[in-house]
Parts: structure tokens; C-alpha cells; sequence
């Protein structure tokens, strides 16, 4: 059954990114508010059509047009900050919006699941606490506990779907021109076979292609441990849950820390080299963990796992901001969301093959678990040299 699971995940995610593309790519011809005016009532139609039927093709259906719709928004952010906001801030601003996402984001994952015990306590007719307990098993849980602990779920949903026509509201007071998401006034006519060509060529050149090798590196990597941190902590290590939840916690809180360090470390390394760098650093820090086994056990070993986990976070995203906008920079503006549609789709292909790599190979002994952050970090290494060794003239110049 799980192996189904992860497997019909892989193909969601593809199905996703594949249709987050397709609307990405539109942006050059509708521009910035267009889409944004049809991102919320999409979102928001197939998220209450989720919670309508028991019919699973139009459930998974509904699943990958929501999730499509949701994730465009994290797609447009990059192209609208590399428009409208001046070079020198643009760092700053990029980090800002990752803080507010960030923050809005733990919010909300901390709303939701008190809210879906809330309202079960609700329709059950119990306490609030008494419904916690009963969630923590909910496969105990029959007939009409069942019911309504499935429909908590159903109204979380929904006032989810409603909350997203504030979206709606706000992109109406969106005001953008032609000029701001391609180069010409016109849509133009119908291009010849020598100036697509032209176009293509654009779009794919040394640079780009590095660029997208280098992502798809780095989340080829990242895809090796990231979900199975929990795992390997707990397992492998024989770390209790409740610190677990700690060093998770602390985790995101490294996220912060990184975003706002991300403006600094630009501006005294320059843009190429605070990716390269901090892509590189957290590789000693991975295989640190590979060999968390020889760090003992106890108080001890939980701190210091705890420490480097903190850090590797934090490094990692500390060059996010930056990230976001040098791969706007690398192609002018008539290119730059349909490299955003390149970049997702290479992204959910490394997705598929991290998540067959992992089910089939590495993780069939607890050895492999250790053995990921080895091969992770040494993608991390390669990729950080080869960045720089691409770019290293731009360093002081474009990206700088």
C-alpha cells in the first residue's frame, strides 16, 4: 500500500508541476493580473469540489488543479519583484516576502489542525480536549465519530476556499501594462519558424542550462533525506519524538535566520558566490549527520544533531532570496516565465527520481538513510564548484 502511495504522489506531483507550467507560460501574453484574477476562484472551486464527491478521479482531479492554482502564486512572486521593484532593493524585498510567506504559512499549519479539532469537537457534542485525544487514533474511530471527524475536515476546506476570494478582492487594485511582463506593446502576429528558433535560442544557452543543472543537483540531493529527517532521527538515531518536534521547530526557525542574512551576505559576496558558498558549507554539516551514529548518545547527541540541522537550514536558506532573483536575471523578460515553467518541470522530474531512487534502492537498509546525506552533500560540493567556475565572471558584474 505505501509503496502505491508514494508512487501516486510522484505522479501528482508531476501532474502539478507540469500544470503550473502550462499557467506560468501564460503570464507573457495575459500579464501579471490576468492570471491572478483566475488563481483564486480556481483555487478555490476545486478545493469545495474535493470536499463534494466520493468519486476519486475528479477528488485527485480537483487535487492537482487546486494545488497547481496555489502554487503559481509562488511562481508569479519572483516575476512581479523583477519587474516592479529596483535592482538594488530587490534582494531585500525578495526576502521580505519569503519572511511574510514564511510566517503566514506556521500560522496558518497551526490554525488548521486545531481548527479540524475544534469543529469535530463540535459536531461530535465533546470538549474540545476530548476530541484531541480521539484524533490522535483516527483509525479507531467509526461510523458517525468517523463521519464527523472527516467533515472537520470538509469545513476546514471550505473556509479555506472562501478565505481565498480576499485574493480576489486584492488583485482587482492590481494595475500593470503590457510593458511590464514583455518587451513590446503588441502581442504581435504569429512568429516564423527562424524567429522561434531565434526565441529558443534565448531560452536555452550555457548559462540557463548550468542554472537548471545546478537546481536540479541541489534537489536531487535535498529529495535524499529532507522527508526522512523524522525517520532517521527516530529510528536510526533512537531520538525520542518530543525532541524530534523540538529540532524541527528549531529548524524553522533557522529558515528565518537565513532570510534575513540572505540581503548581508549579497551584498558582501556578491550573488553567484552566497548560492555557491552556502550551498557548499552545508556539505561537511551533512556528512556530520551520515556519521551522527559516532557522536554518542543521550543530552549530547541530541544537541549536536539538533545544532547541525540548524545550521544546514539555515545555510540553505540563506541564498533563497538571492536564488529567486538571479534566475529572473539570467533571461530577459520575455523569457523569464517560461524559464520559471522550465525550472518547475525539471524540478518535479528530479521529484520522481528521488522518490524511485529512495523506494527501490537507497533506503531498502537503515545504512541508507546515513548513505543520503553522503551523496547528497557530494552533489551539493559539485554543484557549488561548477556554479561558480560558470558564473565567476558575472560575479562582479551582472550579479553582483
Amino acid at each position: 500500500m505505501a509503496l502505491h502511495l508514494i508512487s501516486g504522489f510522484n505522479i501528482f506531483n508531476a501532474a502539478t508541476a507540469i500544470l503550473m507550467s502550462l499557467m506560468i507560460a501564460t503570464v507573457h501574453k495575459y500579464g501579471y493580473r490576468n492570471i491572478l484574477l483566475v488563481l483564486p476562484p480556481l483555487t478555490a472551486v476545486f478545493m469545495v469540489l474535493t470536499t463534494l464527491t466520493t468519486n476519486q478521479p475528479i477528488i485527485m482531479i480537483s487535487f492537482v488543479v487546486s494545488s497547481s492554482a496555489i502554487g503559481v502564486y509562488d511562481l508569479m512572486y519572483p516575476l512581479m519583484w523583477t519587474s516592479y521593484v529596483p535592482s538594488k532593493i530587490r534582494t531585500k524585498m525578495f526576502t521580505v516576502v519569503m519572511v511574510v510567506n514564511l510566517i503566514a504559512e506556521s500560522i496558518m499549519m497551526f490554525i488548521g489542525g486545531k481548527a479540524v479539532v475544534f469543529i469535530f469537537s463540535k459536531l461530535q457534542g465533546i470538549s474540545y480536549q476530548t476530541a484531541s485525544n480521539l484524533s490522535a487514533d483516527s483509525n479507531a474511530m467509526k461510523g458517525a465519530m468517523l463521519s464527523n471527524y472527516i467533515n472537520a475536515y470538509k469545513w476546514v476546506i471550505i473556509i479555506t476556499a472562501i478565505i481565498t476570494f480576499i485574493v480576489f478582492v486584492l488583485v482587482l487594485f492590481i494595475k500593470d501594462k503590457p510593458i511590464d511582463y514583455r518587451s513590446v506593446e503588441s502581442k504581435g502576429d504569429k512568429k516564423t519558424m527562424q524567429e522561434k528558433m531565434a526565441t529558443y535560442k534565448r531560452l536555452v544557452n550555457y548559462k540557463t542550462v548550468v542554472w537548471v543543472l545546478y537546481l536540479c543537483a541541489v534537489q536531487l540531493g535535498a529529495g535524499l533525506f529532507i522527508q526522512y529527517v523524522p525517520i532517521y532521527l527516530n529510528n536510526i538515531l533512537h531520538i525520542p519524538r518530543g525532541i524530534t518536534s523540538t529540532i524541527n521547530a528549531l529548524q524553522t526557525v533557522a529558515i528565518f535566520v537565513g532570510y534575513f542574512f540572505a540581503p548581508y551576505l549579497a551584498k558582501k559576496l556578491g550573488s553567484i558566490m552566497t548560492i555557491a558558498i552556502s550551498t557548499i558549507i552545508c556539505a561537511p554539516l551533512m556528512l556530520v549527520m551520515a556519521n551522527a551514529k559516532m557522536l554518542g548518545t543521550g543530552a549530547a547527541l541530541f544537541a549536536v544533531v539538533g545544532t547541525i540541522l540548524f545550521f544546514r537550514s539555515g545555510l540553505a536558506n540563506a541564498s533563497m532570496p538571492v536564488q529567486q532573483e538571479v534566475q529572473m536575471i539570467l533571461v530577459d523578460k520575455d523569457m523569464r516565465p517560461a524559464f520559471s515553467a522550465v525550472i518547475e518541470i525539471a524540478l518535479s522530474v528530479v521529484g520522481v527520481i528521488d522518490g524511485l531512487f529512495t523506494e527501490f534502492y537507497l533506503l531498502k537498509t537503515q545504512q541508507g538513510y546515513a548513505n543520503a546525506y553522503i551523496i547528497a552533500a557530494a552533489l551539493y560540493i559539485v554543484s557549488g564548484i561548477v556554479l561558480i567556475l560558470v558564473f565567476a565572471k558575472k560575479v562582479q558584474s551582472d550579479f553582483a
